[in-house]
């Protein structure tokens, strides 16, 4: 069984957190190295990521795919490969059993590649991701680049490890995983 660091697009990944266009989105600094780092030590990285905007129709499916490809791309250019995406298109509201806490995607994924998840970890930047994490026995870390930089002071938080961003938690998770 292989070991994987599950990864949150928005806000771990790439800004902004909110678009109305995929193209809008850019890697944040340090996302392909960390990704890197973390393919190199033998992590797979599968993407599990909510885009609700395809249910309100901001954009398609399709096109939210096509513009993972591209991201994919990018990423593979700078030595990085990420697996998904494992995608829920649904709002909160939709009462769906894809959505973020819910572990169905993380399973799909560890299915998919034959994944350990006791073993892995789960990055984010909101409680669902955390939550998630723990649904399936994983570690999990908090990014401070999206969403939790507005309610972790406020709210506390349910990670393992906490900081400013992906690279800084990939190094963590290099640290303590050797």
């Amino acid at each position: 069984m292989r070991r994987a660091v599950f990864l949150d697009l928005n806000g771990t990944l790439v800004m902004p957190v909110q678009v109305n266009v995929p193209a809008e989105y850019t890697p944040i600094a340090g996302s392909i190295e960390a990704v890197r780092l973390l393919n190199k030590a033998g992590f797979l990285c599968p993407v599990v990521t909510v885009q609700s905007r395809i249910e309100r129709g901001v954009y398609s499916e399709h096109t939210f795919r096509d513009w993972f490809q591209t991201l994919q791309r990018q990423f593979s250019e700078g030595g990085a490969e990420l697996l998904g995406p494992y995608l829920c298109p649904h709002s909160s509201r939709a009462g769906c059993d894809c959505h973020k806490p819910k572990p169905t995607l993380y399973r799909d994924a560890a299915r998919d590649w034959e994944i350990d998840c006791a073993r892995s970890y789960v990055v984010g930047d909101t409680l669902d991701d955390i939550r998630a994490g723990s649904a399936i026995g994983a570690q999990s870390c908090l990014v401070l680049t999206g969403w939790a930089s507005r309610y972790v002071d406020a709210f506390g938080h349910e990670a393992a490890f906490v900081d400013a961003d992906i690279l800084t938690v990939a190094k963590w998770i290099l640290r303590i995983a050797s």
